[in-house]
């Protein structure tokens, strides 16, 4: 028995297109003798679509093209996942259809995640297996599981770089697509995966970020074949391409901001890889506290991608900036450091928004996860752009993913000055990060100790951290190696740099929730619906004394 497993690049809202790919490729696995075909869940419409779900005729009209597919089952089964809508009720469900005869599972709502499928979708018990060509088949979603003959596993599965992908059990068909879905703020990559298994072992598919077709006997010994997984570089300029191309055309100019430290760098490689070289504009904006070593940095990095490139001084802005404000009885002098800084900031956000206004483009946003977290960024300023390619990365994995970047381009693109060494518990800079607006600014951060709060603030909780270094358990934890180098095995020191870190965390929060959209390449990113202000402060403040108090009385 031929089965056809199909990856296909859906594209969210445009059914259209997508049936034109579903027909083509039924007639494909048609002239090539197939029994059987597998599309992806949501394949006629894609499953991120927020609330358009709530619109009675949209959803009707998704649901009418079920029909022509059965209409299409003659002489070869076809799996497929849409909505089915009847009166007012809708159900996101798999088809199983052959010379007219349908059958139809109705996928459980997930809990959490991005769909949030109970604002919008009934559930319904509705499943049997399916007798066909003498094998038992059953319709399986995501991490479901049915014991039969194959289960045709159709998902809609994020990429995620710091989560075991999960591994289908029994003989399975398994279909995931590959391309872009937003739900508003999150940009979620689809990598694929897509293939037959068995044994808990991928034997033979589509490698991942690609679209295709894979034909399987199911009947004879299926041989293994080597699986191309895409690695975090692959998968952010497969998101960057997807989003540029569904949402913005296609051709429009990036402009990026080249202010010759790590994120900037990464995120132009990022563009240059994804785009092409003629499509990124970059440009430095100095003021008397960028350093020599920064320039040149951005400068060479220009001329290594190839890019498009221009340098100047913003202090004349600045300049005018505080003229302008005397005018209304604002004395600079007199001005907290903060104030100046943020004025830099935002001038370089009004010219980067100007460059994208003369050549018709948009801006791309450079910070990472840990500035997004604490808000170590200005609104306006450093914030603003149509995309945050990095906003779901920390520091640490930016480090990670510099080589990554520099092994596919063969050649040193990122820095590796702009890189930390760790020798004999040490961490060396060459050029520390710096936003570079104030005279020998450093960031504030403990990078590998605030990257990993934030990166496991899910499943390590300010209040349990707090408990295991009350009790002594941290020393057993991987994280007690950056506490000790920071100097945070002294009580007063760790409590201070708690204090900190919950205050501007808490006091930024607002800023989250207005900076771009971000790719999302990890388990928990930021910028997710949340509740501003409900940090359980009775109980750090308890957390506290207690640390300071036991701390008193071992001295």
């Amino acid at each position: 028995m031929k089965a056809a497993i199909i990856q296909m690049r859906v594209k969210a809202g445009k059914c259209e297109e997508n049936m034109a790919v579903i027909r083509e490729r039924v007639a494909d696995a048609k002239k090539q003798g197939c029994d059987l075909i597998v599309f992806p869940q949501n394949a006629v419409s894609g499953y991120l679509l927020g609330d358009r779900w709530l619109d009675e005729k949209w959803c009707a009209y998704v649901d009418h093209f079920n029909e022509e597919i059965i209409a299409l089952a003659k002489e070869i089964a076809i799996v497929w996942g849409n909505v089915k809508y009847r009166h007012g009720h809708l159900f996101n469900c798999a088809f199983f259809a052959f010379d007219k005869e349908t059958h139809m599972r109705v996928k459980r709502n997930e809990r959490g995640g991005y769909g949030d499928d109970g604002r919008y979708f009934e559930e319904n018990a509705i499943h049997d297996l399916i007798e066909y060509r003498d094998h038992l088949f059953s319709l399986q979603f995501h991490h479901d599981y049915m014991l039969a003959d194959w289960a045709i596993n159709i998902d809609c599965d994020a990429y995620c770089f710091d989560e075991t992908k999960w591994v289908p059990k029994g003989n399975t068909l398994y279909v995931n697509p590959i391309g872009m879905q937003n739900c508003g703020k999150h940009v979620c990559i689809y990598q694929g995966g897509s293939g037959v298994y068995q044994n808990k072992q991928w034997k033979r598919g589509v490698d991942d970020g690609i679209e295709g077709m894979c034909i399987v006997e199911l009947d004879e010994t299926i041989a293994v074949k080597e699986r191309k997984q895409q690695d975090l570089f692959a998968a952010l300029c497969n998101g960057i391409r997807y989003f540029d191309e569904e949402l913005l055309g296609g051709k429009l100019p990036w402009i990026i901001g080249l202010s010759g430290g790590l994120d900037s760098s990464v995120s132009a490689a990022l563009l240059t890889k994804a785009l092409g070289k003629e499509r990124v504009y970059g440009y430095h904006l100095a003021t008397c506290y960028n350093s020599k070593e920064t320039i040149d940095h951005a400068e060479k990095l220009a001329r290594t991608l190839g890019i498009h490139y221009a340098k100047g001084n913003i202090e004349l802005l600045r300049d005018a900036t505080s003229a302008v404000m005397k005018q209304y009885g604002y004395d600079e002098t007199k001005w907290p450091s903060l104030v100046k800084e943020n004025i830099q900031a935002r001038l370089r956000g009004h010219l980067l928004s100007t460059f994208a206004s003369v050549h018709g483009g948009v801006v791309a946003n450079n910070g990472n996860k840990v500035e997004l977290a604490l808000g170590y960024c200005t609104l306006y300023g450093d914030a603003i752009g149509a995309l945050s390619l990095l906003g779901d990365l920390s520091k640490v994995t930016l480090f990670q993913l510099s080589k990554q970047i520099n092994s596919d381009y063969q050649k040193e693109v990122i820095p590796s000055a702009l890189l930390p060494r760790i020798e004999e518990n040490k961490l060396l800079w060459e050029v520390m990060p710096s936003a570079e607006l104030a005279n020998q600014q450093r960031d504030p951060m403990k990078w590998f100790y605030h990257d990993y709060l934030i990166d496991h603030r899910h499943d390590f909780s300010i209040i349990e951290l707090m408990e295991r270094y009350a009790s002594g358990e941290i020393k057993d934890h991987a994280l007690y190696r950056w506490i000790v180098y920071y100097g945070l095995d002294d009580p007063k020191a760790f409590i201070e740099d708690l204090d900190w870190f919950c205050t501007t965390m808490r006091r930024n929060a607002f800023k989250q929730l207005q900076v771009p959209p971000l790719l999302v390449v990890s388990k928990h990113a930021f910028s997710a619906p949340f509740a501003q202000g409900t940090f359980d402060e009775a109980r750090y403040e308890e957390w506290k004394q207690l640390i300071l108090a036991r701390a008193k009385k071992a001295a």
